[in-house]
């Protein structure tokens, strides 16, 4: 019997896109290829990475919300000798982590975290084995300079704009795929009509509902937002998805709005709760919005990460599927107007569904697996360390 093909997927929870994205991915190659494939989602960071690096997905949702200085950071690195440099001066120090990454048992790697890219594909050329190394991007637009090694195999992007920003910082045009993002295959499926899943769900048939999301970690003024909604008095009914904001969950738990509020905390249940929805509001990040489109939302953006988020929001707003408004007061003017005009709400509805991609996962698996099986591990004499890493490696950092 022919051994699974091993694909080694590299993520992190800094954000819940990485995440997302790999286990999108897994489930695409396995749907397309069944037992031919092993997908192995290996968060790197926390097995090998040394401390803080290691917790940085701890410290994520902190320095992120720190707008103007992680803005002004992102933009600084966002050049490709500057990315390069910066990585370089991290080396000593990730070395023997990126190493033990680069020599975990498999055929291919896929990577969906922009801090792996250089430093696993400088540790295959240190150690002297070179995998096939596809690069999964799992933002958007955006396409950040540290995802922008071009010595991997495959670049692959979610759209014709991300595309451009590869470009820009030097991946060769013969290695970009644009596959879409990838998003779990349950939203592949059509749509459950809103009475039967408004039913399923317990709530009102007939009433208008607005769903109200902040991603993984539910950033971005969630409660502000649903107390505004709360008090406004709309006749509507309102869900709002904490993610793994334990606070937030408590908060809106207590919550005694004149609305009838339905509070959730991470929950699988995304896919049930759009089919629900009228009405998403929600910060600017890649793979709600890319669920959303599936389920032909219109989008309130409510907020996003300075630099890294601001294009999304800007691409919702350019294909007409939803507006910016990040003060609670226009949130509440903006579903005011929506509800009251169906016309409008119908046209918002179209365009959304116009962009989705529901196939996207399997489209990046079909690509990733080509690169795995066509693609061969070489081997080569292991890079001379220089007396810098020898004295690092000799002190165990």
């Amino acid at each position: 019997m022919t051994r699974p093909l091993r694909i080694l997927l590299l993520y992190a929870d800094t954000g819940g896109g990485h995440r997302a994205t790999a286990q999108a991915l897994a489930e695409g190659l396995k749907h397309r290829y069944g037992d031919a494939v092993e997908p192995v989602l290996f968060d790197g960071l926390r097995r090998y990475a040394p401390f803080p690096v290691s917790h940085f997905d701890d410290m994520y949702p902190w320095m992120s919300g720190m707008s103007k200085t992680w803005g002004k950071s992102w933009l600084a690195l966002n050049d490709p000798d500057v990315a390069r440099r910066f990585m370089k001066g991290w080396w000593p120090w990730v070395r023997s982590s990126a190493i033990k990454m680069a020599q975990e048992p498999c055929d291919a790697i896929v990577n969906v975290q922009p801090l792996y890219t250089y430093p696993v594909l400088w540790a295959m050329d240190h150690v002297g084995v070179r995998k096939p190394f596809v690069t999964m991007v799992s933002d958007l637009i955006v396409v950040h300079a540290l995802w922008c090694d071009p010595s991997t195999d495959a670049f692959l992007v979610p759209t014709d704009m991300s595309r451009l920003h590869a470009l820009e910082n030097h991946i060769p045009e013969h290695l970009i795929k644009i596959v879409g993002l990838p998003i779990r295959l349950l939203f592949a499926t059509p749509p459950e009509p809103k009475p039967i899943v408004r039913a399923r769900l317990g709530l009102d048939l007939e009433k208008p509902t607005i769903l109200l999301m902040g991603g993984g970690q539910g950033l971005g003024h969630v409660h502000d937002i649903a107390e505004a909604i709360g008090r406004s008095r709309l006749d509507a009914q309102l869900i709002v998805v904490a993610g793994r904001n334990k606070k937030l969950k408590e908060q809106l738990d207590a919550a005694n709005w004149p609305i009838d509020l339905r509070p959730y905390g991470f929950t699988p249940e995304i896919p049930a709760l759009m089919d629900a929805a009228d009405v998403l509001i929600t910060k600017a990040g890649p793979t709600t919005i890319c669920e959303a489109f599936t389920r032909s939302l219109p989008m309130i953006i409510s907020s996003y990460i300075p630099a890294q988020e601001e294009e999304n929001a800007e691409y919702v707003i350019k294909h007409n599927t939803g507006i910016l408004a990040q003060e609670p007061e226009r949130i509440v003017d903006t579903l005011r107007a929506w509800l009251g005009d169906r016309a409008q709400l119908d046209r918002l509805s179209r365009n959304s569904g116009a962009l989705a991609r529901p196939r996207a996962a399997i489209e990046a698996a079909e690509e990733a697996y080509q690169v795995a099986i066509s693609g061969k591990t070489y081997f080569h004499k292991p890079r001379r360390e220089s007396l810098l890493s020898r004295l690092d490696r000799f002190f165990g950092t």
